[in-house]
């Protein structure tokens, strides 16, 4: 039977791998939508990209935050909530993944003049949740995730009993929910980087352009703070796990996730005002996300403390 410590390492490093594909998938397609062939696709294959991205940008923020609920709500704590709390998320976090997925395919299969272009897109949708949610309920236990909650609460008690957990499990909670956010920011980093290059970004209005530098200075922000724990770590602590390192990491970890936000909701503002014409619905989708990631990353974990 899996260890209390092991479930929860499981879990965070599950959603480290949804974060990471999520995240790179979301650079390219923002990138697409400053390309010259873009422009030239029908208005529902621009309107499909964007809003795939949209769905994708939500399901990302969902899928950060367990990290901010470990760290707000359990303190870093190791426990059943942390693990129950990850699963039901990732549970769900699959589904706007899936669906993104088949919104962006429909603008790639229009443009290559592919025949079916709207079945081409379903078929992948349906692909991806046949894959990841019906061949697994299809063949799981009912039981088994009942039988694993009472083994892992049986591990709480005696844990809570004896004091057992140790600060070098805290530790290494916090490094990993830092490099789940880490590898996606980056490569999110270099869209951003990069965007400002194509031709296609020298063509929106100068605000917009401020807009998209100010979410690269916040996603540049929220990177150095990401990477801050590990040169804390060495440096100043000499590697050492302390109860004040966790502090100091919980802490850059939340930190990171404040910048975080803006960055990703802004350059969302950018690419819907862009194809859509419209910097209302631009700013009140991208405003409703940002407050959605504060509310739920901050809000609602704050909320359910102990």
């Amino acid at each position: 039977m899996v260890k209390l410590n092991d479930a929860v390492e499981n879990v965070l490093n599950e959603a480290r791998i949804l974060l990471l594909g999520g995240q790179v998938l979301l650079g390219f397609g923002y990138r697409v939508c400053f390309e010259a062939g873009f422009q030239r696709l029908p208005l529902p294959a621009q309107f499909a990209q964007i809003t795939g991205l949209s769905i994708m940008t939500a399901g990302l923020g969902w899928l950060i935050w367990p990290a901010a609920f470990h760290q707000i709500t359990e303190n870093g704590v190791s426990n059943t909530a942390t693990h129950a709390f990850t699963t039901r998320v990732l549970d769900w976090g699959l589904l706007p993944l899936a669906l993104g997925l088949a919104l962006t395919t429909y603008p790639v299969a229009t443009a290559l003049r592919m025949p079916y272009p709207l079945w081409i897109s379903a078929a992948t949708g349906l692909l991806a949740i046949l894959v990841w949610y019906v061949w697994s309920y299809a063949v799981r236990d009912p039981e088994k995730r009942k039988q694993v909650r009472q083994e892992l609460l049986k591990q709480e008690t005696h844990s809570k009993q004896n004091q057992d957990e140790e600060f070098s499990e805290r530790i290494k909670k916090v490094l990993i929910e830092c490099r789940m956010a880490l590898p996606g920011a980056q490569a999110f980093l270099g869209f951003q980087f990069a965007i400002v290059f194509a031709q296609g970004f020298d063509q929106i209005p100068r605000a917009w352009q401020l807009i998209h530098f100010l979410s690269l200075l916040a996603t540049t922000v929220s990177i150095v703070l990401l990477i801050a724990p590990a040169a804390y770590h060495r440096l100043a602590e000499a590697g050492e796990d302390t109860p004040h390192f966790h502090t100091v990491a919980s802490r850059l970890l939340l930190a990171a996730l404040v910048f975080l936000a803006p960055g990703m909701a802004g350059d969302l503002f950018v690419v819907i005002a862009k194809v859509s014409g419209s910097p209302q619905v631009a700013g009140l989708t991208a405003g409703t996300m940002l407050l959605a990631f504060y509310g739920l990353w901050f809000g609602v974990s704050s909320l359910r403390k102990k």
